[in-house]
């Protein structure tokens, strides 16, 4: 298959337009991941921490008085 010098085939013009795509995914990703880590921690975290909260201001009443 002969090519035209000065040409390009169309998979390395399309490889040399993917530079830097990887990057682009590992920010999607991580974008992702804190977005997950964010919304976990309102539906799972908090609740229990205000089970304990309120565990930790009963004990503190019941040790004042």
């Amino acid at each position: 298959m002969a090519h035209a010098s000065g040409k390009q085939s169309s998979v390395r013009a399309f490889a040399k337009a993917e530079e830097g795509g990887a990057a682009v995914e590992m920010a999607l990703l991580l974008g992702l991941a804190a977005f997950f880590a964010f919304s976990l921690r309102h539906v799972l975290v908090e609740p229990v921490l205000a089970i304990f909260n309120r565990a930790t201001q009963v004990i503190s009443q019941a040790l004042a008085g």
